[in-house]
């Protein structure tokens, strides 16, 4: 099971003040997995290991975001319970006018590229940051990624700075896929290092690197 590159969670989910924070972003990751055919089949086992919670956990939130109407669930018995879990079809509306946008701003893909599921390139500039073309390019990612990790981290625009720095000292290319895995990584280990106590560490080793950032930045 392939989700897609990003996920939209519209703003009657992410207001919702009844939903859970994570069963907010259990929506997003079931708009990514539906966007072609406007459902999934993902199971609580496939989402109870994506996220490291329990299956009993992921079922609470599935239930949760049925009945606020945001998501229809059916069971197909006759399978052996397979469920399939559709997105409202204003979502998988907003969904496929959003890849057109996007398609639409990216530079095509060279032909030797073995893959066509690339994520999408767009020029860089010096005076912008790879979060900065994250937010620019795939707003609902960055949001995803704000839910699940803001809170986690002590001081976010320093976790924010020394990313960015990390990003373009491994001269990375920019783009969504590249700049959100890379983050997501970026971020467990971070907040790993923080929980051993050991951020100001990560700091003071970091802090070179920033400076040298700094100086060749416009």
């Amino acid at each position: 099971m392939e989700p897609g590159y990003y996920a939209i969670i519209p703003a009657s989910v992410r207001y919702d003040k009844e939903l859970q924070p994570n069963a907010k972003l259990l929506y997003g990751e079931i708009t990514a997995l539906a966007q072609r055919e406007g459902f999934c089949w993902a199971g609580n086992d496939y989402f109870a290991e994506l996220y490291d919670v329990s299956t009993e956990t992921i079922s609470r939130w599935i239930s949760a975001l049925k009945k606020a109407g945001y998501i229809e669930v059916e069971l197909y018995k006759k399978e052996g319970n397979k469920r399939k879990i559709a997105i409202d079809k204003k979502v998988k509306t907003y969904c496929e006018k959003s890849q057109d946008l996007l398609t639409k701003k990216s530079i095509p893909i060279d032909e030797n590229v073995k893959s066509n599921k690339e994520s999408i390139t767009i020029n860089n500039t010096s005076k912008r940051t790879a979060l900065d073309f994250l937010k620019e390019n795939a707003f609902s990612l960055y949001e995803i990624f704000e839910m699940r990790f803001k809170k986690q981290i002590s001081d976010y625009n320093k976790f924010c700075e020394l990313f960015n720095c990390k990003f373009d000292e491994e001269d990375l290319e920019y783009t969504v896929k590249k700049i959100d895995n890379r983050l997501t990584r970026f971020a467990i280990n971070y907040c790993e290092n923080e929980r051993k106590g050991q951020g100001g560490n990560q700091q003071q080793i970091m802090q070179p690197v920033v400076q040298q950032y700094q100086k060749t930045r416009f």
